[in-house]
């Protein structure tokens, strides 16, 4: 099945497997079929998802590189909201205007990578068919089976 998805969505999608993975008992009344294909077409989106994860730190990375170095930034202290004091870099107001530049094309850059489609053959789920099976009293909620329904 062909399908095309956000790189945003497969965030949101990735997002939300991380977190069900961590609860062994989330996904136990599917079937050893449903969770093959599933476990296939989350390694489809987790690539995406990694994609823009190391497209962003990278971009990161250049600013620091840049902004925060010795001629173009200095040391401060920022108070927390219980007063601990810890040390910071903060860009110097001579250059802030182009910090601000720069973080706005990051922005734009990152914004328009999220709003990209990616093409997916993703091998079906019968959410239908799991829903006959399901207990009532199961572990997924509408937004898992929102997230499933992804996969018809």
């Amino acid at each position: 099945m062909t399908k095309e998805l956000l790189v945003m969505e497969c965030i949101n999608i990735n997002g939300w497997y991380d977190q069900v993975r961590q609860d062994k008992n989330k996904l136990n009344g599917l079937s050893v079929k449903t969770l093959w294909a599933l476990r296939k077409n989350m390694k489809k989106i987790a690539e995406v998802a990694d994609y823009f994860k190391e497209f962003k730190e990278g971009l990161e990375q250049e600013i620091k590189d840049d902004f925060f170095n010795s001629e173009k930034s200095e040391e401060t202290v920022v108070k927390d909201n219980e007063g601990n004091e810890t040390p910071a870099q903060k860009v110097k107001d001579e250059y802030l205007q182009d910090y601000q530049a720069r973080i706005n094309e990051i922005n734009g850059k990152l914004n328009e990578l999220a709003l990209t489609k990616e093409e997916f053959d993703f091998t079906p789920i019968d959410i239908e068919a799991e829903m006959d099976r399901l207990d009532i009293d199961c572990n997924l909620n509408m937004d898992d089976l929102d997230i499933l329904s992804v996969f018809e």
